[in-house]
């Protein structure tokens, strides 16, 4: 597979300079929320001052009901392991290569330190409570709506500088292992993702399975809609050369088998999810690993679509149209994506399971089906040669 085989042939393929360019870049993520979303309750404030109070209290109470000292560890070992990580890292970047590997070992492990810091950090700060009075901003604000999309493709820049000035590969090499990225493919996995979903609800709605609840609200519906279309594919299409591109890349080259790369990216992509509402309410319910496992499912069928292509454009364009389908034409009570859409479904976790694979299973088949693929050329022009 072409795709992969790049990475070992082409740039730069250290083990820590794998994980220093995905921990700069969730950096960048982290920052890039601080900065999109700054305004946010400055403008609930404005729209709902009720709902700006509920939104401060909740932030106020995880911060209260947190462990003091758990808390102030996590904070204060995350901000230090990533100013020293940063100084060694720019050490290791520019030094010899007697003393490069001293560096880099100490990089490593304030990436180590950073990423512990915020695996205690995180469900702290993000509680059922602060996820529903979010959900409930979301509802009200397409504007608000917005600058949280935005802040996905907002990764994506660190995500880019390491790829080409530490990895020394090209930005395209990322995406597909063609001369040209394949708009084409994309769209055609746009447009049989939402024929596949919108054949199924039909299905099950006048088979009785389940009941499509018409709410169109005009009122909301078509600016809602406007956003959705305009940022959601930015937002999946950032997950996606996310998981299934960088770190694919990085887990295939360094163990050498795909299958396990695939295994554990679509692992951390449910894991990502894990703070999403439809989770916070399985998890009360006690079926959270049924839940869960539809977003495994999703990820290792992306995985098998970027092996089938030998690039991301199918991937990207089943994730852009799942979500837009979603957020747009027949969305879900509980929803990650609190939008107006024209019909809502009521879930049923051990069905909606079972419906995941077998719509992905159908995706992924008539796509294979679909595909007319030029051979990808094995040195290509994008690649960004090591003197």
């Amino acid at each position: 597979m072409q795709y992969f085989e790049n990475t070992r042939k082409h740039g730069k393929s250290s083990l820590w300079l794998w994980i220093f360019v995905f921990w700069i870049t969730v950096i960048g993520w982290l920052v890039g929320q601080i900065v999109i979303t700054g305004p946010l309750p400055t403008i609930i404030r404005e729209i709902d001052p009720e709902l700006a109070n509920d939104f401060l209290q909740s932030s106020t109470e995880a911060i209260e009901a947190a462990n003091p000292a758990r808390l102030v560890f996590s904070m204060f070992g995350f901000l230090l392991s990533t100013l020293i990580g940063a100084v060694f890292s720019l050490l290791a970047l520019n030094a010899k290569s007697g003393k490069k590997r001293g560096f880099a070992i100490m990089t490593g492990i304030c990436i180590t330190i950073s990423f512990a810091s915020l695996f205690l950090l995180f469900p702290m700060m993000n509680t059922p409570e602060t996820t529903e009075v979010m959900n409930r901003i979301l509802a009200i604000s397409p504007f608000s709506y917005a600058l949280v999309l935005l802040t996905f493709p907002a990764a994506l820049v660190m995500l880019y500088v390491g790829q080409k000035f530490v990895l020394k590969r090209s930005i395209l090499s990322l995406h597909t292992a063609f001369e040209k990225y394949r708009w084409l493919r994309m769209f055609v996995a746009i447009f049989v993702t939402w024929a596949v979903l919108g054949l199924g609800a039909a299905t099950l709605h006048f088979t009785g399975l389940k009941s499509l609840n018409f709410v169109f609200d005009p009122s909301r519906f078509f600016i809602y809609g406007l956003v959705s279309l305009s940022l959601i594919p930015l937002q999946s299409a950032t997950e996606e050369i996310v998981f299934r591109g960088y770190l694919n890349q990085a887990v295939e080259n360094v163990t050498g088998q795909k299958w396990i790369a695939f295994i554990l990216t679509s692992l951390l992509f449910m894991g990502m999810h894990l703070s999403n509402p439809e989770a916070l309410s399985g998890a009360e319910a006690g079926i959270l690993p049924i839940v869960m496992s539809g977003y495994f499912f999703f990820g290792f069928a992306a995985c098998l679509l970027v092996w089938m292509d030998d690039g991301l454009e199918s991937a990207i364009g089943v994730h852009a149209a799942n979500n837009t389908f979603a957020a747009i034409l027949v969305n879900y009570e509980n929803s990650v994506l609190p939008t107006p859409s024209v019909f809502q479904i009521k879930t049923n976790p051990a069905m909606d399971s079972i419906l995941t694979v077998i719509s992905l299973g159908l995706i992924v088949l008539i796509l294979f089906v679909l595909r007319r693929k030029p051979k990808p050329v094995s040195t290509p022009k994008h690649v960004v040669q090591i003197k």
